[in-house]
């Protein structure tokens, strides 16, 4: 049973990677594409800085931070494995560890995250945002291994 837990990180990985590739290399996604009248955006943006672009121009120092976050989010998921019980902490940590990643991954082979998903709010700073795949992984991960912690569990 653990094995499905790892097996569903690095699915989510390979998911996000393969619709990052589709993007990234096609170049119908340089214009943006509403969806769901227009609540909803596509565009390709090539992101080389941290959310929202800061930090842009500072590659080395991302890809520490970040691969010291994935390794640290990484190793508490191995951990935690070897518990029983726990499964909306090891789904969330399956989320974080797959999208951390596929994001880490993209800054160590491309020097830049590619996003894709924007949305239409009330609010002007939301609507600047870009998005991908492994960041919704990594918020409802997140969200769900604080869920987790009220979860009872036979030790």
């Amino acid at each position: 049973m653990r094995l499905i837990w790892i097996q569903l990180a690095l699915g989510l990985f390979q998911a996000d990677l393969a619709v990052k590739h589709e993007i990234d290399n096609n170049t119908e996604f340089d214009k943006e594409h509403p969806l769901l009248n227009g609540a909803v955006r596509i565009r390709r943006l090539r992101n080389y800085g941290m959310a929202g672009g800061r930090f842009a121009g500072h590659t080395r120092a991302i890809i520490r931070g970040s691969g010291l976050m994935t390794l640290g989010c990484a190793g508490s998921f191995l951990a935690l494995l070897a518990k029983k019980g726990h499964e909306i902490q090891k789904l969330g940590f399956a989320l974080l560890t797959g999208g951390a990643l596929s994001n880490l991954y993209d800054r160590c082979r491309k020097g830049y995250v590619v996003d894709y998903v924007s949305f239409r709010t009330p609010f002007q700073r939301l609507n600047r945002l870009v998005f991908n795949l492994s960041d919704f992984f990594i918020m409802a991960g997140a969200l769900l291994v604080c869920l987790g912690q009220t979860e009872k569990t036979e030790e």
